[in-house]
């Protein structure tokens, strides 16, 4: 069975293929056009992935007579309401719009879907899905339970959003909401605990139950018209939050506010899960999706619940994802025996062969290149060169997890400093560790969760006796990392490399960061990655099987 998944509206923009339950590719528009998240929220303009139709058609040979069915999640396209469908087949050039095998999805059911068919959990789980809003939901609650979800709860429109609340606090830090989130994440860190900041917080969002407070000023007759709801809401909610803390905090305290704000949010979601636990309490494992778990802060509190033996948190957990979570939303219903399964890897872009690199996209007058050899690289890196590694399909999703990555030796003095002027960086966002699967347990704490740590969406502590040893890639304050566990299945080639520079040096990690100047998206096209050495973003470039330097 092959199901067809894409996406327009305001952000997002992408598609996927679905062959019996399974990824074939997976393309965010973003990638393509450069825009990063291709995205529009003020305005509500409808994104169409143009490009990525593009790219479908020309790897994939992407043709809607050999697929059964086809789903969208956006509410702009309602259950029965195909116009916008239209449009955006007709724009992008992906022909008739086969009605007769279109399904919509909600939005929250495919943030669920994705979480709970690629944990490979067969335990009861709590699957969860919180962001600022999708369809008329801020988030949803399942129960899986034998490869099935029951339906336990929802945070509809009229109550207070999560994600709504993070990107108020966002925008009152001087930063762009719903852009620049992860950002106060990091500022967190550096913070303190500030009891009249804490108390004010906690008044802005509560949690009842498995809901949260009302909205005082929901206009029910809004609910259909997603543009109107999501404005009516920042109104609501930005109102309330700036009217009791705009006048109560200095501005001059930035760390401490992203802190207390950080600590609220994160003591919320605690109390809803636990809250949720309640009510499920056979559940041993949690499966979660949706932006507000980009939070990575949020999740190491999420693993550390007593309760909890396992977390598993999807590696495009913000609407990227989603597209997959429509296709396996339709294969459950037309396959009732499917089970949730593990990923082995995220690479569903696209890729290019060395001879198309070499005859299209590497400049003879610039660059000279040759073989490459792990054990090339491993010396470059242990010298303090910054390398650009360029391999097979993309990364699905906003992590890079070294196919589209910046490399570089944590222990060598300067280079945090050195790589984030290179990429225009923000000096309070911490940059991640790669680290070979034998070795994780030596130089972190990874007490539970291995799997969702091979995706890079949770921190864990660094033993004391490796953080001056790895200073890059631990966060100066709090000691903690957002590790990538790299094993031979995952990556056999980039766990070549790794294993070659542990030899080498005696550390089994290297510093991982995405393959992109800050603001832009990570790197698709060779061209791009040669640009980034051409500029002496990097120092070496890896692409496929050679090496790449300047003249």
């Amino acid at each position: 069975m092959k199901i067809f998944a894409y996406s327009g509206g305001s952000h997002c923009a992408g598609m996927t293929l679905l062959e019996n339950g399974k990824p074939v590719f997976a393309f965010e528009e973003e990638r393509f056009n450069r825009i990063k998240a291709y995205k529009d929220y003020y305005n509500h303009h409808f994104r169409i992935p143009v490009q990525s139709t593009a790219w479908a058609k020309k790897e994939f040979n992407l043709d809607f007579n050999d697929i059964d069915y086809v789903t969208t999640y956006y509410p702009e396209l309602g259950p029965t309401g195909v116009y916008e469908a239209k449009e955006i087949f007709q724009q992008s050039d992906l022909g008739d719009f086969p009605q007769e095998k279109f399904i919509f999805t909600d939005h929250h059911d495919s943030h669920c879907y994705l979480a709970y068919y690629t944990s490979g959990f067969e335990e009861d789980t709590l699957v969860i899905s919180l962001d600022a809003s999708g369809g008329d939901y801020s988030g949803k609650f399942y129960l899986g339970k034998n490869g099935n979800l029951d339906y336990i709860d929802g945070l509809k429109l009229d109550v207070k959003s999560f994600g709504h609340y993070y990107a108020l606090l966002t925008e009152f830090l001087g930063f762009k909401r719903l852009k620049d989130e992860g950002k106060i994440v990091g500022m967190a860190s550096h913070g303190n605990f500030n009891q009249r900041y804490y108390d004010i917080f906690n008044k802005i969002i509560k949690v009842i139950g498995t809901q949260t407070d009302k909205e005082s000023i929901y206009n029910d007759s809004t609910k259909h018209k997603y543009g109107h709801v999501l404005s009516k809401i920042y109104k609501d909610f930005y109102n309330e939050f700036f009217e009791q803390i705009g006048s109560a905090f200095y501005k001059h305290e930035l760390n401490d506010i992203a802190y207390n704000g950080q600590l609220v949010f994160e003591e919320k979601i605690i109390e809803l899960i636990q809250n949720l636990k309640k009510k499920t309490p056979t559940a041993t494992k949690i499966a979660a999706s949706g932006g507000v778990f980009a939070n990575v802060k949020l999740n190491k509190r999420i693993n550390e619940l007593d309760w909890v033996e396992e977390v598993y948190i999807t590696p495009p957990m913000g609407d990227e994802g989603c597209n997959w979570g429509c296709g396996l939303y339709i294969h459950k219903l037309k396959n009732p025996d499917f089970k949730p399964y593990k990923l082995n890897d995220v690479f569903l872009g696209v890729e290019f062969s060395d001879t198309e690199v070499g005859d299209v996209f590497w400049d003879k007058d610039k660059f000279k290149r040759e073989i490459y050899y792990p054990e090339i690289i491993a010396k470059e890196l242990k010298e303090g060169n910054i390398v650009g590694w360029f391999q097979g399909r993309y990364e699905h999703g906003p992590r890079a997890l070294c196919n589209r990555t910046i490399l570089a030796d944590p222990s060598v003095p300067g280079t945090y400093k050195k790589i984030n002027d290179k990429l225009q960086r923000n000096d309070f966002m911490p940059f991640a560790p790669v680290v070979l699967d034998t070795e994780a347990d030596n130089v972190f704490h990874v007490t539970k969760s291995r799997y969702t740590a091979e995706f890079m969406t949770m921190l864990y502590d660094t033993k004391d006796e490796w953080k001056d040893k790895i200073k890059a890639v631990v966060h100066p304050v709090d000691g903690t990392a957002r590790i990538q566990i790299v094993t031979p299945k995952s990556n056999n080639k980039f766990y070549d490399l790794l294993t070659q520079f542990h030899n080498l040096t005696q550390i089994p990690v290297l510093l991982n960061t995405s393959f992109n100047v800050h603001g832009e998206p990570i790197v698709c096209m060779p061209n791009e990655a040669f640009n980034h050495l051409e500029n002496g973003i990097v120092d070496t470039l890896v692409i496929n099987n050679f090496i790449y330097r300047k003249i």
